[in-house]
């Protein structure tokens, strides 16, 4: 089989480049390879959804800005005859909270999204307690409220992308690469598990938690891996005035869903891996042991709730700095890019990195937003360009 384009990964941010490169009309054919069509174990359907510029780097926030633009007119932009693409999005805002040690950090992030544009506002204790009565504040010094940021349903954005993507004609395989065949300039070929061959004149590794072993295919190395995050469903004895998506210091976020609240608190002190049984080991109590009290911190009414559902899912993580690499990765292949290490914000940067992957491989560079200082020259220069304070 032969394609213009081949995309290694079916993921949200796969099928947001396939979109990007179809609507542009020009890329040729376009196959994106992935193997789980059902994405049980995919990334972004265990996924808060959360899309927010409260972040420290301008890149980050100019994606941020373009993804919740594109999210607002989702329904529209990727409606076909069978699928209103309704993603849930709920522009309720984002909070972030903060205790005396990172007052620094946090106002100097707000100054930066300020002179982006963004529309926050920083919240000193007393006007905390008047906006949003349920917040505890004994540990807070300082937060900063986003109110138009927002969140949606991310599989219905994953899925979105991928229906619209292949009635503009992308045609998507589910199959595994097995191998990368290769020249001294160029990757040529993939071998794929079915024993079918696939030829194309650029490859997009996307694969993720998975993006490694793509990588080692040619020789290359991603400092990415897969790092568990467990997330939880509760409600709450208490009624809680409406809040936005709330984060603090400590990583614990929770927001709300339906009749309850979900989130949890990234397990950093865990080996990297795969781990999708929550019930047995580390994960059985870490609700209890650990989560509990910081949602309680953040919410006193949350002393009393009641757990109902608990799922893991996995960030696929940058372990040099948490921030995306992006663009032409591996010695002396030019046409073999990435977008990977998202370390949890693959799916609010969807849209933006989509279109930016169909930039370099239309264009050969930026024409939007300039990502070059998330490329993979910062990995071999050992040079971390990591998010400053709440991450």
């Amino acid at each position: 089989m032969k394609c213009d384009v081949a995309i290694v990964g079916g993921g949200i941010i796969g099928s947001a480049a396939a979109f990007f490169l179809a609507v542009a009309g020009s890329a040729g054919r376009i196959v994106v390879i992935e193997p789980d069509s059902t994405y049980a174990r995919a990334a972004t359907p265990a996924g808060a959804g959360g899309v927010r510029r409260l972040m420290s780097r301008p890149e980050n926030i100019r994606m941020s800005q373009f993804s919740l633009d594109f999210f607002a007119g989702f329904a529209e932009t990727m409606v076909s005859d069978d699928d209103p693409a309704d993603i849930a999005f709920r522009r309720q805002g984002y909070l972030f909270l903060t205790d005396a040690d990172g007052v620094d950090a946090l106002t100097q992030n707000f100054e930066t999204q300020s002179s982006e544009g963004v529309p926050a506002e920083l919240l000193d204790v007393d006007a905390l307690r008047a906006r949003f009565p349920s917040i505890g504040t004994d540990n807070v010094a300082l937060a900063c409220h986003s109110p138009q940021d927002g969140w949606i349903d991310p599989h219905a954005a994953l899925m979105g992308f991928r229906k619209k993507a292949q009635s503009l004609g992308v045609e998507f395989l589910k199959d595994r690469v097995i191998a990368l065949e290769t020249s001294p300039t160029a990757v040529t070929g993939a071998e794929l598990e079915s024993g079918q061959k696939l030829q194309a004149d650029c490859f997009i590794n996307v694969a993720g938690a998975w993006v490694g072993e793509i990588a080692a295919m040619t020789g290359a190395r991603l400092p990415v891996v897969p790092m568990c995050r467990v997330q939880h469903f509760w409600r709450c004895a208490h009624d809680v005035e409406p809040l936005p998506l709330v984060k603090d210091d400590s990583g614990a976020f929770f927001r709300p869903e339906g009749d309850g609240f979900a989130g949890g608190r990234p397990s950093w002190d865990i080996e990297p891996g795969f781990n999708w049984d929550v019930d047995r080991g580390y994960f059985a109590t870490y609700f209890e042991d650990t989560v509990w009290q910081l949602l309680a911190n953040m919410v006193p009414k949350f002393e009393e709730i009641r757990l109902e559902r608990t799922w893991a899912g996995h960030y696929a993580q940058n372990t040099l700095d948490g921030n995306m690499i992006i663009g032409r990765y591996s010695n002396g292949h030019e046409n073999l890019l990435t977008a990977c290490g998202f370390s949890g914000h693959g799916i609010m940067h969807a849209p933006a990195v989509g279109r930016a992957l169909s930039e370099l491989v239309l264009h050969g560079e930026y024409r939007t937003i300039d990502l070059t200082r998330m490329e993979f020259d910062r990995v071999l220069e050992n040079e971390p360009y990591a998010e400053i304070g709440i991450k």
